[in-house]
């Protein structure tokens, strides 16, 4: 797609299919206390949303944006070891068959650093983009590297083990930052303490990437929705509410990180008042 001058383009690593509530159970919770989205009859009005067989396709994805002498690619995938259900990891493959080596990118920007996000960052302690500068909000960095705890305990030994080896490669930022012309990091907290969204703005167009602010466009149809693996889940779904207000009020379009296909769409409101996503 293209965003004014912007070339951008979603770069899978690899595409996961689950059902609904694998999806939503992921972080732990037992289905009564999802809320919306914990049953299958949730689903009926939105199975325009799902594959034919019901399932869902999961992307997990990534964003080449170049931009004059820029080549920025938003997150960086499960990496060489992706869990079984996601069939791939070929995001090497998949940017050569998009024109760009590993040498080329000048910048990776990290919207947060869950092991999905970070994964070709680096292997075995080596910077996969050898002449790219990282990036990633400060908060991210303090959480996940450079702290510890029982909480997402997981997610932090792998970005530790993963990052911390090419920290010298890292800038941080904390409020919003112009990361190159038109692709400007603005801030969405909740999912993670620095989760952030990437804007891009060019010749009067306007499309967001939003990373992990919602893992589905279901999502954003419905506040009240089940959330997934949220550090601050009520942070999380008051940056939600508030984006998606304004992203209606604008007619902005977004795509997600596991959006299905990488597409960015629209919401819209009918006459009576439901969302729809097209």
């Amino acid at each position: 797609m293209r965003v004014g001058d912007l070339d951008v383009v979603g770069v899978p690593d690899g595409i996961g299919h689950v059902r609904p509530l694998e999806l939503y159970l992921a972080g732990g919770k037992r289905p009564e206390e999802l809320g919306k989205g914990g049953r299958d009859e949730d689903w009926a009005e939105h199975r325009d949303l799902c594959l034919p067989d019901g399932r869902l396709e999961m992307p997990v994805g990534t964003f080449l944006i170049r931009t004059g002498d820029r080549v920025l690619l938003v997150d960086a995938g499960y990496g060489p070891q992706a869990p079984a259900s996601v069939s791939g990891t070929r995001l090497m493959d998949n940017l050569a068959q998009a024109g760009v080596a590993p040498r080329d990118v000048t910048d990776v920007v990290l919207t947060h650093l869950h092991m999905d996000h970070i994964g070709w960052s680096a292997v075995d302690g080596v910077a996969t983009f050898p002449n790219a500068v990282y990036r990633c909000h400060a908060a991210d960095w303090r959480y996940f590297v450079e702290t510890s705890g029982t909480q997402d305990a997981r997610y932090r030994e792998v970005a530790a083990a993963t990052l911390a080896p090419i920290a010298d490669r890292f800038t941080t930022w904390s409020g919003d930052e112009t990361l190159a012309p038109g692709v400007d990091a603005v801030v969405a907290a909740g999912h993670t303490p620095g989760c952030t969204t990437v804007v891009l703005s060019s010749r009067g167009e306007r499309t967001v990437l939003i990373g992990d602010v919602v893992h589905h466009p279901v999502q954003l149809l419905d506040d009240a929705w089940a959330r997934v693996v949220d550090v601050d889940e009520q942070q999380a779904r008051d940056t939600q509410v508030r984006l998606v207000n304004e992203f209606i009020r604008d007619g902005t379009p977004v795509v997600g990180a596991h959006f299905p296909g990488l597409r960015p769409g629209r919401i819209v409101v009918d006459d009576s008042g439901r969302r729809r996503w097209i």
